[in-house]
């Protein structure tokens, strides 16, 4: 899948504005009943209110929370298509460059955070040329000093789908970067390998 670009970017910003601007109508409708999404539709009787269309609120109130739903939704996908398009706009300054400065952010001396473990024929992670016992120095934008757990590797593979991910691991005291590009594939998850903590025991 190609990356996103900023033509990509506007349109769905278009969408939400188109969104917004219906939900700011259906709330008109709920104000031109007199009633909002909290009122009870029924009077103290338990009859239906004789002062509001009940079916047009119902209907209505249903399109408000289906529609605010997909607003949520697509606001996400935006932040992440937007910080994807900051990346590559970063990333524009020649990729030679680019892997020679993220390998001399280490050295032998560099604390691993993570080490791979099996890694699944066929998946993103064996093409990219991650090996079982790769200790990880770098995973995109995590280093030994912010990292707290592995929901944070997760989250950046969440964030960079189809995207590439710069890592930087130790194998047989030599350096290698590797370009991670996480995917849907044949098997589970996006990547195809086991991500374990680097711990004191391991040291």
């Amino acid at each position: 899948m190609d990356r996103p670009t900023r033509e990509f970017a506007l349109q769905l910003m278009a969408s939400k504005d188109k969104m917004e601007a219906d939900l700011v109508a259906l709330m008109d409708i709920l104000k031109s009943n007199n009633t909002d999404m909290m009122q009870p539709l029924v009077d103290n009787e338990g009859f239906p209110r004789s002062d509001i269309d009940v079916y047009q609120v119902r209907t209505t109130r249903h399109k408000i929370i289906c529609l605010r739903n997909d607003l949520k939704n697509l606001t996400q996908q935006i932040e992440v298509v937007l910080h994807d398009l900051h990346a590559q706009q970063r990333e524009g300054a020649g990729m030679d460059e680019k892997k020679t400065s993220f390998l001399n952010e280490y050295d032998e001396h560099s604390t691993p955070f993570a080490k791979i473990g099996a890694v699944t024929e066929g998946s993103p992670a064996e093409k990219a040329g991650l090996k079982p016992d790769d200790l990880i120095l770098g995973f995109g934008t995590l280093r030994t000093s912010n990292f707290n757990n592995l929901k944070d590797v997760a989250q950046i593979v969440q964030h960079r789908l189809n995207c590439e991910i710069p890592i930087c691991v130790r194998r047989h005291d030599e350096l290698i970067q590797i370009t991670l590009i996480p995917k849907t594939w044949s098997g589970k998850g996006f990547l195809g390998c086991v991500v374990l903590p680097f711990d004191a025991v391991d040291r």
